[in-house]
């Protein structure tokens, strides 16, 4: 009653009601909503007439006031409650804003790292390219110092060869060109190992053996290269050092890659090959430790050193050569034996790597050396089988005898060299990989050795290097499983000939060369100077090839041809020319005739008889005339 009657003191009665009640619409209707408005101003509507009916009566003008009140305040909460719907809307539509602005900072943050993660990645990307680049560059070099030095001292050795020199002036050079060239297959050898360890196809082939004879070996093997800059070989084996169960070929590469890189950067200093045993990880370990006396390297040359493709430096590929691949080689190799390489350096005062490698390879155990099988006895027709698998001689075995072989077979390199030197077989079947000794070593010794380099050699693996396999010397290349129709092809190159081979040359040192090369690939050699002799030859008997000249005297080759093909005994005898004179179309068409035409100097000896197997092989048996002698 106090505030009522303090508001009817300051307003006129008509006033009173609305300064009470208006503010209350207002602050109802804004903060709750319209349903509240609409209340109170029913309310203040029912307080406001008990306001006027205070003396008992409402008069016209004071209904006319509600009313105008009830209009007004509607009008009110009506506007209250649009402005606070716009408010609410506005919040909800600046909630949106901040989220959508949030996942704008989220999205910029993630471009941000993004933008990061390419820049880095181009940043590596540049680097590769740089290694490649510096890799190629120096592969390039590595590759044609050797080729150039083998080109260089072999023209030296023609031109001596032509002035008479003796065999021993001769032999420096020679080894030179061998050295030369181990250093290239050496090199070609990393990256095709590199390669396999990249691919995932770099196997284990474990074995027992003993470390004392092993690690003497290979120091003898790089006693050349630590003594090219005046260095001193020190070799450490812990007394009993006993045996090892792993694979004998990746510990000698690694031993021979670390001997190799401290020989190249030590001069005048030492190099030091320790062997010894210890437990590591409750597990029996060879410890291998090569340390040098040489430059050293800096804290960031170590964190380079086992990259592919990258030295530690390049200043020092510059001033000591190689290609980077030696080091990330031998690691890669003793993680493939589970075992680790690890290095302490520093500069100016030596390195030392230190190899630990499981004593026995977890892959199994240690086979005892199978014994050469004797399949067979030797002659002429003989092929020897030189394979680890004992199913894979055997299948070899059944499938050349089938086609008319002799077979003698051996499980390991070294057996399979001793029985190529005893028995001088007419063909090689040679698997890649094999304990101890393996393929491309017994490959490289059957042709390193003049006794034993004729012998054609094929391999038989599943190793695809055929481009090695050509470089080195084999005849021919067969991948594993054995496709047995595309072998039979293969074989039929080195059947034993059937018949005699005519050679008619009026040149004897010729003939005497011809006559060489078929006797030692089994053939029976008759020789006619001129056309005429070789048609009295073939009056005497039919030959089963026959090699022709065609400049003679009393008949050239051109008119022998034509006469012996219009005999009908010997119209299917293949003829194979040989002539150094540049034909024409005319003599071409007169040379209709022949089998083959070969110019002298393009075709080797060997390849040579090749292609005479080739040629009797596709004539039935019935066509090939007896054996006979001159």
């Amino acid at each position: 009653m106090a505030v009522v009657t303090f508001v009817r003191a300051l307003a006129p009665l008509y006033i009173a009601p609305f300064l009470l009640f208006i503010p209350v619409l207002l602050v109802a209707s804004l903060a709750v909503g319209w349903g509240p408005g609409v209340l109170s101003l029913a309310l203040s509507t029912a307080i406001a007439a008990w306001f006027y009916d205070a003396d008992g009566t409402l008069s016209g003008a004071e209904v006319f006031l509600l009313c105008q009140y009830v209009a007004v305040g509607g009008v009110l909460v009506w506007i209250c409650h649009a402005l606070r719907r716009a408010i609410v809307q506005n919040e909800v539509t600046l909630d949106r804003l901040n989220a959508a602005n949030g996942v704008l900072v989220e999205n910029q943050a993630a471009l941000t790292q993004a933008n990061e993660a390419a820049e880095t990645a181009r940043e590596a990307a540049e680097q590769a390219n740089t290694a490649k680049s510096a890799f190629i560059a120096n592969m390039s070099h590595e590759l044609r110092t050797p080729l150039s030095a083998i080109i260089g001292y072999s023209e030296m050795l023609q031109e001596e060869m032509a002035d008479g020199a003796a065999v021993a002036d001769l032999e420096p050079d020679v080894r030179k060109i061998e050295g030369n060239a181990r250093h290239l297959l050496g090199l070609i050898n990393d990256v095709l190992d590199l390669s396999k360890v990249e691919s995932g196809k770099m196997d284990v082939y474990a074995e027992a053996f003993d470390l004392e004879p092993v690690i003497h070996d290979v120091a003898a093997t790089a006693q050349t290269l630590v003594d090219r800059k005046g260095n001193r070989l020190d070799v450490r084996v812990a007394p009993g050092i006993g045996r090892m169960f792993s694979d004998l070929t990746k510990v000698r590469q690694i031993l021979l890659n670390l001997l190799s890189n401290a020989a190249k950067f030590t001069e005048n200093g030492t190099v030091t090959l320790s062997v010894g045993r210890e437990l590591f990880e409750e597990r029996d370990h060879v410890v291998f430790q090569v340390a040098d006396t040489g430059i050293g390297m800096t804290p960031e040359q170590l964190d380079k050193l086992f990259q592919r493709f990258v030295q530690a430096d390049v200043s020092t590929t510059r001033k000591y050569g190689g290609t980077g691949l030696g080091l990330s080689l031998t690691k890669a190799l003793g993680e493939i034996l589970d075992g680790s390489v690890g290095v302490e350096s520093r500069e100016g005062a030596g390195s030392t790597f230190t190899v630990r490698l499981p004593a026995s390879h977890r892959t199994g155990e240690a086979q005892p050396a199978p014994e050469a099988e004797d399949v067979g006895a030797s002659g002429g027709d003989l092929v020897l089988v030189i394979d680890d698998d004992a199913d894979q001689r055997a299948l070899m075995t059944k499938f050349l005898h089938r086609e008319g072989f002799k077979v003698r077979t051996a499980a390991d390199g070294d057996t399979g060299l001793a029985l190529a030197r005893g028995l001088r077989p007419r063909a090689i079947l040679l698997d890649v990989m094999m304990p101890g000794v393996d393929g491309w070593s017994v490959l490289s010794a059957l042709k390193g050795d003049p006794g034993l380099a004729d012998i054609p050699v094929v391999m038989v693996t599943f190793v695809e290097q055929r481009a090695l396999a050509a470089s080195l010397g084999a005849a021919d290349y067969v991948m594993k499983p054995v496709r047995w129709d595309r072998f039979k092809n293969v074989m039929d190159r080195f059947r034993p000939p059937e018949g005699d081979a005519l050679v008619i040359d009026d040149d004897p040192d010729s003939r005497a060369r011809l006559r060489k090369a078929l006797e030692r690939d089994g053939w029976a050699v008759r020789e006619a100077e001129n056309g005429q002799e070789g048609l009295d030859r073939l009056d005497a008997a039919r030959p089963g090839v026959v090699l022709l000249d065609l400049t003679m005297p009393v008949m050239d080759g051109f008119t022998f041809l034509e006469a012996m093909r219009t005999r009908p005994d010997c119209a299917a005898v293949p003829v194979v020319v040989l002539t150094a004179l540049d034909l024409t179309w005319e003599d071409r068409r007169r040379l209709r005739g022949a089998s083959q035409i070969l110019h002298k100097g393009d075709v080797s000896m060997r390849d040579l008889a090749e292609r005479l197997h080739g040629l009797t092989a596709t004539m039935p048996p019935s066509e090939i005339g007896p054996m006979s002698g001159d």
